[in-house]
């Protein structure tokens, strides 16, 4: 990669009154940046799209190929038994973001506000009798033609 100029950062940095902790953190991720071969622009791109989402912990939403369905935000009292749903690409951050975030499954039980689900995915780990609070959740629905 193009060789980082550290005193420009840092006056970037201080204009923008970044905090000391988040600069530091920001000088370490530039020191690394500067190891990466060189990549064209389009895998720039691609880099820094997809990494704030991983750093997070939120998954990456897959391309379906579904002609005939959607994805819509769940709203509560709207979810029956056999749905189709997913965990919100971003519902939880941190270590629970990997294990939740992206996985699809099928709703076994609607209960005290809570969507029990049950996944579909063959990913692991496996999630059976899960609870989700709907917010946190989208619905697979068909296209309105």
């Amino acid at each position: 990669m193009p060789e980082v100029n550290y005193e420009w950062i840092k006056e970037q940095l201080q204009a923008a009154k970044v905090k000391v902790g988040s600069g530091k953190a920001i000088i370490k991720l530039l020191e690394a940046w500067e190891e990466v071969p060189k990549l064209s622009d389009n895998m720039i791109e691609e880099v820094l799209t997809v990494f704030p989402q991983i750093a997070r912990g939120h998954a990456i939403k897959e391309e379906e190929n579904e002609d005939d369905y959607i994805w819509i935000p769940l709203q509560p009292g709207q979810i029956t038994v056999t749905d189709v749903v997913r965990v919100k690409a971003d519902a939880y951050s941190d270590e629970l973001g990997p294990i939740h975030n992206g996985r699809r499954g099928t709703v076994v039980a609607v209960r005290y506000g809570d969507v029990i689900f049950n996944d579909t995915d063959g990913k692991s780990p496996e999630l059976k009798g899960v609870h989700y609070s709907p917010y946190k959740l989208e619905k697979r629905v068909r296209k309105a033609k």
